[in-house]
């Protein structure tokens, strides 16, 4: 992975640069100009100090507003704040505690195939689809740097970032290479909370369903990518379709997001 993927976030975690993917053109992604992450809600004051040297000036907040209020962002002085659920309510469970999950998880697969129904959801509903609708107005603004995250950084972001490459024509294999990412960077955490399931004695079915919720698996994305075809035909046809994005508003993010790299 390039050292410049995963940014040095204490405080955070899943906090990484989608810049260096090749679009069709042969452009890249810049760097530092867009950052995803998980929630931000216990940044060390280091942490804000770093990402205000990286001119970090807008997040955009996936969250719910209960998701919000209950661990609320910490960020960078100067920087705007902005909270837009991707969500009517969080679908993915990620605020959800164990014993909560317990009682709703018990059937085989169940939570698979939550999943596998929330990237469909994210993609063809118009509550997201207006949210996402507005992830891109606010790309299009003048700003140095931007931060979208969710609580895990995986479903609500997965999605939005998967959008983004779409738009600067990203081949999908990068995009589910970016997307599996979350695993190796949520390996220490997930781990922990399902150590804490069997020492609470959980069933084997109850780990298997909340181990779905709280990790990523590319069947959950190709279900998007699936819905955007299903609905479209092609990612620029959803785009015009479903978010509302002009050719003018596609060209101009594509200027702003995607550079010539020189070599040497």
């Amino acid at each position: 992975m390039d050292k410049r993927r995963v940014l040095p976030v204490a405080g955070g975690y899943n906090f990484r640069d989608i810049g260096g993917y090749t679009a069709a053109d042969g452009r890249k992604i810049k760097w530092g100009k867009a950052f995803r992450t998980a929630n931000m809600a216990s940044l060390s004051s280091e942490d804000l100090g770093y990402l205000t040297q990286r001119q970090v000036d807008t997040i955009i907040d996936f969250r719910t507003p209960v998701e919000v209020k209950n661990d609320p962002d910490r960020v960078p002085n100067h920087a705007i704040d902005l909270n837009i659920p991707a969500m009517d309510f969080d679908r993915t469970e990620s605020t959800a505690d164990y014993s909560q999950l317990s009682r709703e998880y018990q059937q085989k697969d169940s939570g698979y195939l939550s999943m596998i129904n929330n990237y469909e959801h994210l993609i063809s509903d118009e509550y997201s689809n207006r949210a996402y609708h507005e992830f891109f107005k606010l790309l299009l603004k003048e700003k140095q740097t931007i931060v979208f995250h969710c609580t895990a950084g995986k479903d609500r972001t997965g999605v939005a970032s998967m959008l983004l490459m779409d738009l600067l024509e990203i081949s999908e294999a990068q995009i589910k290479h970016d997307y599996l990412i979350t695993d190796r960077l949520s390996t220490e955490i997930v781990d922990g909370k399902i150590d804490h399931m069997k020492q609470e004695g959980a069933s084997s079915a109850e780990i298997d369903n909340i181990h779905s919720l709280w990790t990523v698996n590319i069947d959950y994305l190709q279900r998007s990518i699936d819905t955007v075809k299903r609905l479209s035909g092609d990612p620029i046809t959803y785009l015009h379709d479903y978010l509302q994005l002009k050719n003018e508003d596609i060209e101009a993010l594509r200027a702003k997001y995607l550079f010539h790299e020189k070599i040497n």
